[in-house]
């Protein structure tokens, strides 16, 4: 505890002679918002460059649904009336998206039909569905690279004599800063009339039982959903607060979406974070300019501190304070921070937003953060062109309500470090470390820091075998492998390769530590020991990144031998190992991909051998 005291001292002294900076209420971010996005995209044209395109997928041997063209017209209008609600509400005017019609006014909805039966699809044979509609779109110029597609497939199954509903449906979203997919199902039961029908009863076989009304909640709930995300719109709770507005659209607000047309809750509502990104989304803005340009920070100084300033919150639990100066090109015009606390994929995650203003300066506060261990605060720094660059800083929550940014503390005293060997710059990373050592950091942040700038030196490193008797303890991240082989990228030790959505090279498994192997399943490490060591110890778990989506087994073997086998390792749990090793000659560290290689990026964390 007295390193972390030490720590937080010295970062406060660091951070000591800023002027404060006022929290923008959220009921005025909207007007200068839109003032950095007007300057930006100039004059708005009279048509918008980018429009909503509907297409109806049918499996060969299967008609469309009865009424499908009247029944989704009168879902999408509302829809698109719920975004607007949404986007008038946080300030930044009757904003929604457009949707393709032709010179008569009739909706486009493009009718494409597969070459398979209906059985050879399911629900993750999205490719299948996007590959045989692309030539129908291509056709009429549209190109899905740069568009934003919502796919309803006509592959579900509706038993009335029974009242059983089934689908086999890819139902999911997904964006890139130039396009958005998202696919939906379609039944002649989802029908916008039905949502307010307490009956009949059906039973789904995903959800069991529910009225008539609440299974349209639920699918057209999930339609909007799912457009969000093909709209740019990550997952997203609702702040306390916030709770008397209803639910969060891109949290679990699918599941609630118009429920009050039943009298049976509050509804759905688009929180200001959602809305602050739509606000430059090409559907939204009408602007389409710089649409695929990368957004760059030319200065990005967060900080995060318990000091609030809103006399609302100051004595609250679970109370934070995010303040920073950030410039970029395109400009910055917002700012969306998630509080993930549950590590779910963001579901629950209260939001805050604010604007910077003409230096690049910004606060926003947030208080009753949900007690966690291993919280991540995302924040998105967002471009006027929606690009969006993108920070990861941790907080941890006990269950008094008191926060701790020790986490965070270190990671911003690593961050010079950490740049330099992310950009591979030796020099620079030995004069960051020189700084750190000048420093009055604890002794821990610069263990971290010697070994993450080590990893730029080519010099060989010893066999565990060859380490002199002298030394009683030794750590795997400093030794050479007779062999490694992992299931992604290249094998790494004392740091993470980068790749898409990791811009770190810390070993970050929720706390930091200074030595461990980047293991991404299916990976194995050797090492010969030639009887030379007495014990290993140490611990295991998945890059706080990945958390929410991988899940393995780390295995330890000896002469051949299997001699530790963790529990399937999800989340944020830490697989924690200790075993003897007298007389071993071969030790192999395996991670194991539980019989799936996705986002399974095991690390091996202070692995270290003893006599």
């Amino acid at each position: 505890m007295r390193t972390l005291a030490v720590l937080a001292l010295w970062v406060l002294a660091c951070l000591a002679g800023r002027s404060e900076i006022t929290p923008i209420p959220e009921s005025q971010q909207a007007a200068p918002a839109l003032k950095i996005l007007d300057a930006y995209r100039g004059a708005r044209p009279a048509n918008s460059p980018k429009i909503l395109h509907l297409v109806y997928f049918t499996p060969a041997g299967r008609d469309p649904e009865p009424r499908y063209r009247e029944r989704l017209e009168a879902i999408m209008e509302d829809i698109r009336a719920f975004y607007r609600e949404g986007m008038m509400r946080s300030g930044f005017g009757p904003e929604t998206f457009p949707l393709e019609r032709d010179a008569q006014g009739k909706l486009v909805i493009y009718l494409v039909k597969g070459k398979d039966p209906e059985s050879s699809y399911h629900k993750p044979d999205s490719d299948k569905v996007v590959h045989a509609c692309t030539p129908a779109l291509a056709a009429a110029g549209i190109s899905m690279d740069r568009e934003t597609v919502l796919i309803f497939c006509n592959l579900a199954t509706w038993d009335a004599s029974a009242s059983t509903f089934s689908h086999h449906s890819p139902y999911y979203g997904m964006w890139t800063q130039a396009n958005g997919l998202c696919f939906a199902v379609d039944s002649v039961i989802q029908d916008l009339d039905n949502i307010g029908k307490r009956e009949p009863i059906l039973n789904d076989d995903e959800y069991g039982r529910m009225s008539l009304g609440k299974f349209n909640t639920i699918f057209i709930g999930g339609i909007a959903h799912e457009l969000g995300h093909a709209f740019a719109l990550p997952h997203s709770g609702e702040r306390a607060e916030e709770k008397a507005l209803g639910t969060s659209l891109m949290g679990v607000g699918n599941h609630t979406y118009r429920e009050e047309r039943r009298d049976e809750g509050k509804g759905s509502f688009l929180t200001m974070a959602s809305t602050m990104r739509l606000a430059a989304r090409p559907l939204f803005s009408g602007s389409d300019k710089g649409m695929t340009e990368d957004g760059r920070l030319q200065s990005c100084d967060l900080t995060l501190t318990t000091n609030v300033t809103r006399s609302d919150l100051q004595g609250r639990r679970g109370a934070l304070r995010l303040e920073g100066t950030v410039i970029g090109s395109p400009p910055l015009y917002g700012v969306v921070a998630y509080f993930d606390s549950a590590r779910d994929g963001g579901y629950h995650a209260p939001t805050a937003t604010s604007v910077p203003d003409a230096g690049g300066r910004f606060a926003m506060e947030i208080s009753d953060l949900a007690p966690c261990g291993n919280g991540e605060l995302r924040v998105e720094l967002c471009h006027a062109n929606g690009a969006v660059s993108e920070r990861r800083l941790g907080f941890s929550v006990d269950g008094n309500g008191s926060v701790d940014l020790s986490q965070w503390q270190t990671r911003h005293v690593l961050e010079p470090i950490a740049k330099a060997v992310a950009d591979n710059q030796p020099q620079s990373a030995i004069t960051a470390l020189q700084d750190l050592e000048k420093s009055g950091a604890p002794a821990q942040a610069k263990l971290i820091g010697r070994k993450l700038a080590g990893t730029l030196d080519p010099a060989p490193k010893p066999r565990p075998a060859d380490v002199p008797k002298a030394v009683s303890t030794f750590a795997l991240g400093d030794a050479q492998p007779e062999s490694a082989e992992v299931g992604w990228l290249k094998p790494a030790a004392n740091r993470v390769p980068l790749d898409r959505g990791i811009d770190s090279p810390l070993l970050d498994c929720g706390h930091l530590y200074a030595t461990g192997l980047y293991a991404h399943a299916p990976s194995k490490y050797v090492f010969r020991l030639d009887g030379k060591w007495n014990e290993l110890s140490g611990e295991a778990g998945l890059h706080t990144v990945q958390q929410p989506l991988g899940s393995v087994i780390f295995i330890i073997k000896a002469d051949g031998q299997e001699v530790f086998r963790s529990d399937l390792i999800r989340g944020a749990n830490l697989a924690r190992y200790k075993i003897k090793v007298a007389g071993v000659n071969k030790l192999e560290l395996i991670v194991d991909p539980n019989g799936r290689n996705y986002n399974d990026w095991g690390l091996w964390l202070d692995p270290t051998l003893s006599r």
